[in-house]
């Protein structure tokens, strides 16, 4: 659900003719398609309130381009993603079979079920994610295989996996100090069993008009044996992540959504974390071309040391989109996010609050 040709909440995410409109590919030859988009932003952010603390981007922000190859019984997908801080990365290298009567295998590279928002920008309701002051929490594209039964309205899958995290994100100590994190890939899995695997069970439930997603995954890591290497002794931990969505779209112009995710952290040296995510969404289809969509997204992240450690966010976004044409889309977002004291010097650049306004603009095919 969630994941399909990124973070897509249902078929149905985007209505047909909305600002951000979903993929339709060009056909090259009767077995090839290609798919893909490029989109430039203008940002500007405020921390605080007091007008000094600020910065402004303009960059292209994101670009994918990707084939889809159909030799049924099998199908299969390649891509590249780009953007400023990563550079290019293969995002999409998979297969799929259709077994028949409802079952599917598939290999490869491919996207994680967990989450609800998009993760390629045509099919996104917002400019910015809701869960983006919560930084790798819902994590993106992973390697291995997974299994799928669909019938009548609904879907189940199993996936098994390098990883659910990649595990350099959680490199940072070393004898020598802060480890640079410049080897970790946000778009991946980490590539490798002998550090552990991950597990993921999902299902789908999809009428036209209400979709939901439940999604619980386990992400095993098997302790270091790089005893010279300090900072491989701080990554490994067991995790486990719950979550649920829920969409419905009431005559096909308005879509309500709400989400939770619940993420739980266990680990020998690190104190143990809880995390949790969650958000609540409208979206009008006002004109064919013209929509408004608006949000409220909060998160939590709870540790233990000597003492103990709460750290939180809440945040409030506003879009208007206009879809110029069918492939070209404009759109706008305002938001504000406030942060307590434990995570304002972390996200909020040592202010307890930010604002950002936004222009973006993406062609699509």
């Amino acid at each position: 659900m969630k994941h399909t040709s990124l973070k897509l909440a249902g078929t149905a995410l985007a209505i047909a003719a909305t600002a951000f409109t979903a993929r339709a590919d060009f056909t090259l030859t009767p077995n090839v398609s290609a798919y893909g988009y490029v989109s430039a932003l203008a940002g500007f952010n405020q921390y605080g309130s007091n007008g000094v603390n600020s910065d402004t981007s303009l960059d292209v922000n994101a670009a994918k381009l990707g084939f889809a190859l159909n030799f049924a019984p099998v199908t299969a997908k390649i891509s590249i993603y780009n953007t400023p801080d990563s550079g290019i990365d293969l995002l999409e290298a998979n297969f799929t079979y259709d077994i028949g009567q409802g079952w599917s295998f598939t290999g490869g590279r491919f996207q994680s079920w967990l989450g609800y928002e998009p993760f390629d920008v045509p099919n996104c309701n917002f400019i910015t994610n809701g869960a983006a002051d919560m930084s790798n929490l819902i994590p993106n594209f992973h390697n291995g295989v997974h299994i799928d039964y669909a019938f009548a309205k609904n879907t189940v899958g199993v996936a098994v996996v390098d990883s659910i995290y990649n595990n350099d994100i959680n490199r940072y100590a070393t004898d020598s100090g802060y480890d640079s994190i410049t080897s970790y890939k946000p778009y991946r899995g980490d590539g490798k069993l002998s550090d552990g695997y991950g597990v993921e069970a999902h299902y789908g439930y999809d009428d036209g008009s209400l979709s939901i997603g439940v999604t619980a995954a386990y992400q095993n890591t098997r302790p270091s044996t790089d005893n010279t290497n300090v900072a491989y002794l701080y990554t490994h931990r067991n995790i486990y992540i719950g979550d649920i969505w829920a969409q419905y779209i009431i005559a096909q112009k308005t879509t309500i959504a709400a989400e939770f995710y619940y993420k739980s952290s266990k680990d020998d040296i690190w104190p143990d974390r809880t995390e949790y995510y969650g958000l609540v969404s409208v979206k009008q289809q006002i004109t064919d071309q013209f929509s408004l969509a608006a949000r409220f997204s909060t998160g939590n992240s709870k540790w233990d040391y000597t003492g103990s450690g709460n750290a939180n966010f809440w945040k409030v976004s506003v879009t208007p989109a206009f879809a110029v044409t069918k492939n070209l889309v404009i759109a706008g977002e305002i938001n504000f996010a406030n942060y307590n004291d434990n995570w304002k010097n972390t996200i909020g650049n040592g202010k307890s609050s930010n604002t950002f306004a936004g222009v973006l603009a993406c062609f699509h095919f």
